[in-house]
């Protein structure tokens, strides 16, 4: 019987040719992966959106199309089964055949090309072979510097354009570019030209590779209280990889997962019809009606305390009548405030110990917005808005109703009809969080609904929902 062939791990370096300052990649893979395998290795560590053709070769192409003659054997190509097949090419081969070693028998250099268009070359270099460590993984990240140029940024030259106008705030086409920019990297993007998400990519490659211990998000962290169930790294671990990366960065980026400390004066105006609903309820429990309302007295108690009544056509003591009130305790509901027990509403446990401390209760709210009762859609939806709102990007319904619709249509959503979603369906996808944090008092004034930034505390509550 053979012996079996021991593992063997190459350390590459990867640079993309032609940028300054340089963008490259360190690299560990295993000698077995393929080099279509490595192709997926290559687009998660450089944050590429593989959304274009690819090609490897053991000749620069750029030297080739100079006219340089080469010397010595026939250099191998590689391409992707579907260019095989579908551009009929010559003497190129399936890359799904050859392994990396393979490729890198004769030490490299090893050249890949992304996008034909913009051409983006990249130079792999082999630094070093060693033998594979027990459960050493078959690809990770060690290193790099800077991210990817943009996608279809018109190669070295555009890039190039793109990153003096970034630099440049007096620069008349400043403003376009970011705007285009925006576009280009999707959702959450930045024109950061530094932020390589080594991090993240390390994520990317373990999940990528089937470790167990792989997390989707790249965002669970004891530091910040983020688990498997925080919201935001719910959300991350739903979203295709580079909306993904897009989305960590965003989160470090503002500081949205950094320390945010709740205390009573910052919070009790904005949880104030939650302390008034626990406070009516109490530890004793409130009875309702035969058909399950709340007693007219408290309704109307409730209206005027918190200065409801005033903007309130009607007697407002009928809660079936009475929107407002039927919609807060509905929402206390679903967030597991308080229920309705045979016929009478009771705190749960956790929430006793919040009768008379607002900040306790903003915590609670907090917690729950984002795990309240909610179909898939609307769990998503609310906690895009829940982003925004934390990172201050809305600050108007107007600019929610923009910013949530066009983030899941990006992410592929549509209607019952199969179009893309529209501004009307923002309301009902993001009812449940939106009434919770119309309670609060968002995009109120005075006590009246007014287009207006929201408060610091409601922006403090969405931070601390992401988690």
């Amino acid at each position: 019987m053979p012996a079996r062939r021991s593992r063997r791990i190459l350390r590459l370096r990867v640079s993309i040719v032609g940028i300054q300052p340089e963008i490259w990649r360190t690299i560990d893979v295993d000698d077995s992966l393929s080099l279509a395998e490595f192709h997926m290795v290559l687009q998660v560590a450089f944050n590429w959106l593989d959304s274009h053709l690819h090609r490897f070769s053991e000749d620069d192409p750029w030297a080739r199309s100079n006219g340089i003659p080469r010397i010595g054997r026939q250099p191998r190509a590689w391409v992707d089964a579907w260019s095989l097949a579908e551009l009929e090419l010559e003497g190129e081969e399936d890359e799904a055949e050859t392994t990396i070693g393979e490729a890198m028998q004769h030490d490299g250099p090893l050249w890949y090309v992304y996008d034909s268009g913009d051409n983006w070359l990249h130079r792999i270099d082999l630094i070093e072979r060693d033998a594979a460590r027990a459960d050493e993984p078959l690809a990770q990240l060690i290193s790099g510097e800077r991210r990817a140029p943009f996608e279809d940024s018109g190669g070295i030259t555009g890039y190039q354009e793109i990153a003096d106008i970034l630099a440049d705030l007096s620069h008349p086409e400043h403003r376009s570019t970011r705007a285009w920019v925006a576009t280009a990297v999707g959702p959450w993007g930045a024109d950061d030209l530094e932020d390589a998400d080594l991090d993240g990519a390390r994520g990317e490659l373990a999940l990528l590779f089937g470790l167990p211990e792989a997390e989707l998000s790249g965002m669970v962290n004891a530091a910040t209280g983020v688990t498997a169930d925080s919201p935001i790294a719910r959300l991350a671990s739903d979203l295709p990889v580079p909306l993904r990366s897009n989305l960590r960065r965003h989160v470090r980026r503002g500081g949205l997962l950094g320390p945010n400390r709740l205390r009573d004066g910052d919070v009790a105006d904005s949880v104030r019809p939650y302390a008034w609903l626990i406070d009516r309820v109490g530890i004793e429990g409130l009875t309702l009606t035969k058909a399950g309302w709340m007693p007219p007295a408290v309704v109307l108690d409730g209206m005027t305390a918190l200065g409801w009544h005033d903007d309130w056509i009607g007697e407002a003591n009928r809660e079936d009548l009475t929107y407002p009130i039927r919609e807060l305790r509905a929402s206390a509901e679903r967030m597991r405030l308080i229920r309705n027990v045979k016929g009478r509403l009771q705190l749960v446990s956790r929430t006793r110990p919040a009768i008379g401390r607002p900040a306790l209760l903003a915590e609670q709210i907090a917690r729950m917005l984002l795990r309240q009762r909610m179909t898939d859609g609307q769990r998503v939806a609310g906690t895009i808005l829940v982003i925004g709102l934390a990172d201050g990007t809305i600050t108007t319904r107007r600019e929610a109703e923009s910013q949530v619709i066009d983030i899941l249509n990006e992410l592929g959503y549509i209607d019952p009809q199969g179009r893309e979603l529209d501004r009307p369906w923002f309301s009902s996808l993001t009812e449940p969080v939106l009434e919770v944090l119309d309670a609060l008092g968002l995009w109120r004034s005075d006590g009246r609904r007014r287009d207006v930034p929201p408060s610091d505390a409601v922006r403090v509550i969405a931070r601390l929902a992401l988690r």
